[in-house]
């Protein structure tokens, strides 16, 4: 379900992709195109078949569930809260051999006319953003630190206070065991009940 207030940004923002090469490498952009046809198909069937669910009672709340970085706190004292941001979530593999998680976050300050990027907490590009003029925007019920890597569904339920969403299973032939989620100002996705992504979007009144 998306609030009627909700707005799409229509001109796209220019960052600098390179700096986040730092760490990711090709698997990054196949993780990011992954998400967007995840996102594409998702709201595709949404439009086609939503299936509506009516949260009835907020599982048990993850106290902290992520404790922002330094950069992410000194962020915080110059521009306030993001007006919009994504998280992403996914594995990289170690110079060791194992695996780590890595967190990828974007926030935007669509009034300040910039954008962060966060790869593990640490700042890697501040770009400017280029859009049409969107009025006032009002404060985003949700913050990052609310979400965590691999939440379950009732988890982000209970820590964003959903009263309600749309869920779209994904075809097996597209991403085997992947949901798209649907709520007020808020998408999110998830593979096999793990969260792997999710939107806040701006609001204007």
């Amino acid at each position: 379900m998306t609030d009627c207030r909700e707005i799409t940004v229509k001109t796209k923002k220019k960052r600098s992709w390179a700096v986040l090469g730092f760490g990711c490498g090709c698997l990054f952009l196949i993780v990011l195109l992954a998400v967007g046809l995840l996102l594409y198909a998702g709201w595709q069937g949404y439009k086609e078949s939503p299936m509506m669910v009516e949260v009835q009672n907020y599982a048990a709340q993850l106290e902290d569930p992520y404790t922002l970085s330094p950069d992410q706190t000194d962020q915080l004292f110059s521009y306030g809260y993001p007006e919009a941001f994504t998280i992403l979530f996914y594995e990289e593999e170690t110079l060791s051999g194992g695996t780590e998680t890595v967190r990828l976050e974007v926030w935007d300050y669509y009034s300040q006319a910039v954008g962060l990027t966060f790869i593990n907490g640490e700042l890697t590009a501040e770009d400017p953003i280029e859009m049409d003029d969107l009025g006032t925007l009002e404060p985003l019920p949700y913050y990052p630190e609310q979400f965590s890597a691999f939440m379950s569904l009732d988890e982000v339920v209970a820590a964003a206070g959903i009263d309600s969403y749309a869920e779209i299973p994904l075809e097996k032939e597209f991403l085997k065991d992947g949901v798209v989620y649907y709520a007020s100002a808020l998408t999110f996705g998830m593979v096999d009940g793990e969260l792997r992504y999710i939107e806040a979007l701006a609001l204007s009144d």
